[in-house]
């Protein structure tokens, strides 16, 4: 009999997002009187703004005359996006040899471990978002957990590892890192010859004063590969395009070998797809973007106040779209999860899928509509006054 990838055995079934969906699903087709709303959606409320929608139909017509027809591109990207990828979002400080364009971010994060010795030691925080643990599996690859601090940051260790994962602005905390604990990691890395693979998805939600690249670190250049994406910024959830950064100073001869990786594993993120995320440079469409990001944290504002209210205690929300909330009785998570949907009919993410130190924590989202966002509030009201 063939022999089957003994680690994907070890992925989560019982407390992931593909259960909750399951379990919101039988809810809602054995309670159909019962209207549930989410306000743990990880996904967008708001569209594709018109200007890049524009630019994404020319994409279309292109394929359709082949005299501007686009076939297999370069796996690595089109240069029309990374060279304004590379002046919009570095200063022109990286070279278009430097960057690649993907499909989404929650791939490239363990895509990457392929560059990677498999007996890298991996270090992740026990409260993380899911995909670096399991996506570590899937290619057979251990992780080792870091302790953390109050704000489930994780702490430098005294051992030696190679990978160490950070993301910031945090999923789920919400949390972003200052300049004085990436300096910390960046020290460690070089001290230790280590990587750090740094998720940064949700750079354009900073507001305070913190860094919104790891490359505003000096020295992380030779230690950091930066990844971030159109999802969330843009409304690309369904498009599917993101960008990662290998600085040159990593390994002699990096980027040569990882191109001719991908040549080979990748055929290249989609013409469409590219096409609109140049588009969202463009003026119109920035300004577009920048209303919808203030919609969400405007959304953030209004939940933060809803569960301070009530006595939860809540960080995030401010730097990210996410906010991350103590359970404030004598339930854990999962348990919660249950009573919100049940008694509310409110959807939240429990915070075991992050991590079991997060199982007194649930996570709530900004991302979804207003409508939705005010009727959350409304329900929290209704339940709390007459039961407190």
């Amino acid at each position: 009999m063939v022999k089957i990838n003994k680690d994907l055995f070890s992925l989560n079934n019982e407390y992931s997002f593909y259960n909750i969906a399951n379990i919101v699903k039988d809810y809602k087709k054995n309670n159909k009187d019962k209207k549930v709303i989410s306000l743990g959606v990880g996904d967008v409320s708001r569209p594709i703004v018109k200007s890049v929608i524009e630019e994404m139909h020319g994409a279309v017509d292109d394929l359709s005359n082949m005299d501007t027809f686009k076939g297999y591109g370069a796996s690595n990207g089109y240069d029309f996006l990374k060279s304004i990828i590379l002046e919009k979002e570095y200063d022109n400080k990286f070279g278009l040899d430097e960057i690649y364009i993907s499909n989404g971010t929650k791939s490239d994060v363990t895509n990457i471990l392929e560059l990677f010795d498999i007996d890298s030691k991996i270090l992740i925080t026990d409260i993380s978002y899911p995909i670096y643990k399991d996506g570590s599996s899937c290619l057979n690859r251990k992780v080792y957990y870091a302790d953390t601090d109050d704000n489930f940051k994780p702490t430098i260790p005294k051992e030696k590892y190679d990978i160490i994962y950070i993301c910031s602005p945090n999923n789920p905390t919400g949390l972003n890192y200052t300049h004085e604990e990436l300096k910390s990691w960046v020290d460690y890395a070089k001290k230790n010859n280590s990587i750090i693979l740094y998720d940064n998805v949700y750079t354009a939600f900073i507001e305070t004063d913190t860094p919104k690249s790891i490359y505003e670190i000096e020295g992380s250049r030779s230690v950091a590969i930066e990844f971030r994406s159109f999802s969330k910024t843009a409304s690309f959830t369904g498009v599917r395009c993101s960008y990662y950064i290998i600085p040159n100073e990593i390994y002699d001869g990096v980027n040569d070998l990882w191109k001719k990786r991908t040549i080979n594993r990748f055929n290249g993120a989609d013409y469409i797809a590219q096409k609109g995320a140049y588009a969202t440079y463009k003026e119109k469409a920035q300004k577009d973007i920048k209303e919808n990001i203030k919609y969400y944290k405007e959304n953030a504002k209004l939940l933060i106040n809803a569960f301070k209210k009530y006595n939860f205690e809540v960080t995030g929300g401010i730097d990210s779209p996410y906010l991350w909330v103590k359970i404030n009785n004598d339930m854990n998570s999962f348990e919660f999860f249950k009573f919100y949907l049940e008694k509310l009919n409110i959807v939240i993410v429990p915070g075991i899928i992050f991590g079991k130190k997060a199982d007194k924590y649930f996570r709530a989202s900004a991302l979804a509509s207003r409508e939705v966002i005010e009727e959350g509030i409304e329900r929290m009201k209704n339940y709390y006054e007459k039961n407190i």
